[in-house]
């Protein structure tokens, strides 16, 4: 008889048969036979380069914001509220006529001063007060916690000041990346025609010229992923041999580092070169860089020309997006990327429920549970670095839906009267030099790298956090009404995954106290990697795109937490079943609705741009492979769905890592 994959009923409370594609077999393509009705009723919409599960929720997310907003906007109330500031930033952002009448005018001292530069001196005093607003010639700087002493700050300072996505698409030759090198250097010319540059396509060319020197000494994403490549201690009293043309140390005076004993440089050679080509290059150069650094960090903020000029680029032309989103819907992402906690307090207030917290921190429990028992089960591990393996899960911090202590915003000035881009430009300057003034203080424990409104979650190598902000626990990650397989195979996969993300490639370069410290014998050592260089070869061998490849070195960290997360999460939800039986819901087993929700989580269409892009940059692998490429080195998926061993996501020796 032949292989019949099972399918939900039509009553089923969760699953669509619709949403389904049940000619396909579900050991040939699970992502596809999860997915394939959703993915062919679901084009991707104009305003978007991709359309997922992650971004069904972020536009509902969107749409209860966008009234938030507007009701701030009219009715600000009181001064220096989160209310007050939300709305003024709102109502800022909306005015289209204001923001037109005030053209490039509130930049017009900052012109001004690129064109009085004649050294590299004069560079960099105006890199450094530019800093701040998000401008970086060529360096980035701020403060996190210390690699070496997670309890006190640092000041890292690493490679910036490229236009590209990333350092390869500077030297690349095959014709797509040649086609995008000419349409950027066409983009910065118009970028510096609109702010009346005579000279415009002569200057973007040597912007091109001075931007492909740099990016000679810069590490590609893959290198920037090597903690041993960006981790490199300086007294502060050795900058000056870095950079002695600019002046690092005097860069970083100017910036607002005071009494600075060390600094970590992420790529010592990026800024020597920097220094060298920044010298050499003509005054003219300098001020042109100068020009397009600011005109692109101010692109969104400025008249509409700027903005879809800049948009046609960046979206349309790197992200294939076919037209810009509602004006509202830029102001609100440039909101919750400038003023997070601002505009989560808004969210919190009316999305979060206390019951829907203590749901998710029961969970949380059973997955931590579950990464305790896998780590005493490994039998490649010796006891010795099993002991340090469980010491630093358990000193684990969990953060759930919101900060118990929201950020002091004290001294954060959102003039009503102010240009869009004069504000946006105080919103980031007050962020910037908030975690500045944090550099002689001990490590806040109760901060938040996102906003509560963010659908998404993340784990901190250096503060040892798992945190899962409130917009990613609800549907379809996460529903109080779902069954547990549901919930487990969803929102328990992705608390897996940042679980695991501690002893991935990188997190398991850090100790319980969040440092980086080696804590594995060598033998364990040398059998993980063995272990993840499975791994690393199964995704280098999948193809989004012909003659496009995913790395599985870039994308080596999230494919390990993929396949943990998922790996714990199925345990957990053994121990659950066991304590509340395992009857059938909608006429699937509770392991088929468990890697089902797991699928599903992972649903997405994308412009064939984005994921050009994507595969480019990004440390993700593309949402097919995180489904096909986990569930195949799962053999609890292969019994499931009752599949023989001939099927060609039944593998005879799958990875096994936690």
């Amino acid at each position: 008889m032949s292989y019949q994959p099972p399918l939900p009923a039509a009553d089923d409370p969760v699953f669509r048969l619709p949403d389904m594609d049940p000619s396909v077999h579900p050991g040939e393509d699970f992502y596809a036979y999860a997915n394939g009705g959703w993915r062919a009723a679901n084009p991707v919409p104009d305003q978007y380069p991709r359309w997922a599960s992650f971004d069904e929720v972020r536009k509902r997310n969107e749409d209860l914001l966008h009234g938030l907003l507007e009701g701030a906007a009219a009715d600000p109330g009181p001064a220096a509220t989160p209310r007050h500031w939300a709305g003024a930033y709102y109502r800022s952002g909306m005015d289209v006529d204001g923001i037109e009448r005030n053209g490039l005018e509130p930049l017009r001292k900052y012109f001004d001063r690129i064109n009085e530069i004649e050294t590299v001196g004069d560079l960099r005093r105006l890199g450094a007060d530019l800093l701040p607003f998000g401008v970086t010639m060529p360096i980035a700087a701020g403060v996190a916690p210390d690699f070496e002493d997670s309890r006190r700050n640092l000041l890292y300072v690493g490679q910036a000041g490229l236009g590209l996505p990333e350092r390869d698409y500077y030297f690349r030759d095959d014709e797509e990346t040649v086609d995008t090198r000419r349409a950027y250097v066409a983009h910065i010319s118009a970028m510096l025609g609109l702010a009346g540059d005579r000279d415009a396509g002569e200057a973007a060319a040597a912007i091109l010229e001075l931007e492909t020197a740099l990016a000679e000494a810069a590490f590609t994403a893959t290198q920037l992923r090597d903690l041993d490549l960006v981790f490199n201690r300086y007294a502060f009293d050795d900058l000056a041999d870095l950079m002695p043309e600019l002046g690092l140390p005097a860069f970083l005076h100017e910036v607002g580092a005071e009494d600075v004993g060390s600094v970590n440089i992420g790529n010592p050679a990026f800024l020597q070169a920097a220094d060298a080509i920044l010298h050499g290059a003509p005054v003219e150069t300098l001020r042109s860089y100068a020009r397009w650094r600011l005109l692109g960090a101010a692109a969104s903020a400025l008249p509409a020309a700027f903005e879809a000029e800049s948009f046609d680029f960046y979206g349309r032309r790197l992200g294939g997006q076919k037209v810009q989103k509602e004006r509202w819907q830029r102001v609100l992402r440039s909101a919750g990327g400038e003023i997070p906690q601002v505009v989560a307090q808004l969210y919190v207030a009316e999305a979060f429920p206390p019951e829907a917290k203590a749901r998710i921190e029961d969970l949380v429990g059973h997955l931590l549970g579950s990464m305790r028992e896998s780590i005493r089960q490994l039998a490649w591990m010796s006891d010795a670095t099993k002991e340090a393996a469980l010491t630093k899960l358990a000193g684990f911090t969990t953060k759930l839906g919101y900060p118990d202590v929201w950020r002091d915003h004290t001294g954060l000035m959102l003039d009503d009267d102010a240009a869009w881009v004069t504000l946006r430009f105080s919103a980031r300057s007050f962020e910037f030099h908030r975690r500045l003034g944090q550099l002689h203080d001990p490590v806040d424990p109760h901060e938040w790298e996102m906003g509560a409104h963010d659908v998404n979650a993340y784990f901190h190598p250096l503060r040892t956090e798992i945190v899962f902000p409130a917009g990613i626990l609800q549907p379809p990650f996460f529903s109080p009404d779902a069954d547990d397989a549901v919930n487990y195979g969803s929102i328990g996969a992705v608390i897996g995954h940042e679980i695991t993300h501690g002893f991935d490639d990188k997190g398991s370069r850090f100790d319980a106290g969040g440092n980086f410290a080696n804590w594995w014998t060598d033998d364990d050592r040398a059998e993980f990697e063995k272990r993840t260089d499975v791994l690393v070869d199964q995704f280098n061998g999948y193809e989004p795109l012909e003659g496009l490849k995913v790395n599985g070195r870039l994308t080596l960290g999230e494919n390990i937490a993929d396949l943990g997360g998922l790996t714990i999460a199925y345990h957990a939800l053994q121990e659950a079943l066991a304590g509340t039986g395992r009857p059938d819901v909608g006429g699937l087993t509770a392991e088929q609705r468990f890697f089902l929700a797991f699928a599903r989580t992972w649903r997405s269409v994308e412009t064939e741009e984005h994921v050009r892009l994507r595969v480019q940059t990004d440390p993700h692998s593309p949402s097919e492979f995180r489904c096909n490429g986990t569930v195949l080195n799962m053999p609890e998926f292969a019994a499931a769905f009752a599949l023989d061993d001939s099927a060609p996501l039944v593998l005879p020796d799958p990875a096994k890592i936690w």
